[in-house]
């Protein structure tokens, strides 16, 4: 009776307490996978940096072992002079930009917050992708700046000089600073096009104003102007299927092209061969343009396609290069599912080549 009573409620007081900790575990269990699953590192301390639990991904991103590292103070484990320091502040209202040194190029951005008595967390956001990304911003509008500014202070400098000795200049004088003054502002003409090119290349994640593109014809085309630049100096000759289409912008096909064979041109000199071929391997189609130029070293290969980059400063200006023309090629192509490859000796030659996909050629 009494002792039946007695027993029948403590199994139903430790079922009921058997229960709420199977929910405890459960909420623990969730609220441990939504952490595991957040973009960024997690690490709760209590008030000393002793470590009580950290994500996966913490770990990987502060070189930490989950289990054999619980119950350290973490600046014995991560001894970077920056990240002590800024524990040891006692002052956490701005979060600390991390850069390991034992990791190259990594930036995190470190957030430590205070909760309960005790008890703190350590917020870890990899901020290196963003970081490159604005490196390249700030080399890119440096690299505008500079490229404006050469122009703009030979023009300036034409213009001073025809206001003030505009009288005692000569017809042929004045005549040759305007011609020169025109050429730079055509050079900085390129240069705002390229850039609105390529700014258009990179906006839309696809071509907008896909067709079926003659081949044939449009390299006719940039074969003519090419022959016009060259002024004979080079034996220019031609491959090109007369059926070959591609589905993609005529536009952005022809700025492929034509940076290709223009700089076969700029950078051959007098007397060289240039070769402008179509060739099918596999499941691609390969459109080459093959010099026998000065050549590019070896180590210069992997940066052409850069914004800006150049082997030669002086002669890329001697020609009117932007600089860009390699860069919109490989965006173009991109949009196109199709790459960029070159091969170059330093006084033999270069080839430069332009895949695309199967998928994108018509050809019977």
């Amino acid at each position: 009776g009494v002792w039946g009573e007695f027993v029948s409620r403590m199994n139903r007081r430790v079922k009921t307490r058997q229960q709420e900790k199977d929910l405890l575990e459960s909420a623990l269990e969730q609220f441990q996978s939504a952490l595991e699953a957040l973009p960024d590192g997690v690490i709760f301390m209590d008030d000393h940096h002793r470590i009580l639990w950290m994500n996966a991904l913490a770990a990987d991103m502060m070189g930490l072992l989950p289990t054999q590292d619980k119950g350290m103070p973490i600046e014995h484990l991560v001894r970077e002079p920056d990240f002590v320091a800024y524990l040891q502040t006692g002052d956490y209202s701005e979060p600390l930009m991390f850069h390991p040194n034992s990791r190259n190029q990594v930036c995190y951005m470190i957030t430590l917050i205070s909760y309960g008595a005790d008890r703190q967390l350590l917020a870890i956001r990899d901020l290196t992708q963003l970081e490159k990304l604005e490196n390249v911003r700030r080399d890119f509008v440096a690299n505008v700046s500079h490229e404006l500014k050469t122009p703009l202070t030979v023009i300036n400098g034409f213009i001073e000089t025809l206001q003030t000795h505009h009288e005692t200049l000569s017809t042929e004088k004045r005549q040759r600073f305007l011609d020169l003054a025109l050429a730079q502002s055509h050079h900085m003409g390129r240069l705002v096009q390229d850039l609105l090119t390529l700014s258009s290349l990179e906006a839309r994640a696809t071509l907008v104003d896909e067709t079926q593109v003659k081949v044939k014809p449009l390299i006719d085309d940039l074969v003519i102007s090419a022959e016009a630049i060259s002024a004979g100096a080079h034996t220019i000759t031609m491959d090109i299927p007369e059926d070959l289409t591609i589905h993609g912008s005529a536009t952005a096909l022809r700025s492929i092209f034509g940076n290709l064979i223009n700089n076969a041109v700029n950078y051959t000199p007098a007397d060289g061969k240039i070769h402008i071929s179509w060739r099918n391997v596999a499941n691609e189609g390969v459109f080459s343009v093959q010099d026998t130029g000065i050549g590019i070293p070896a180590l210069h290969l992997p940066r052409l396609s850069e914004r800006f980059y150049r082997v030669d400063r002086g002669r890329s200006r001697e020609t009117g290069g932007t600089g860009l023309g390699l860069a919109i090629v490989k965006h173009a192509l991109s949009r196109h599912q199709g790459h960029l490859e070159i091969k170059s000796q330093v006084n033999v030659g270069s080839t430069f080549e332009a895949w695309f996909p199967k998928a994108r050629l018509n050809q019977s």
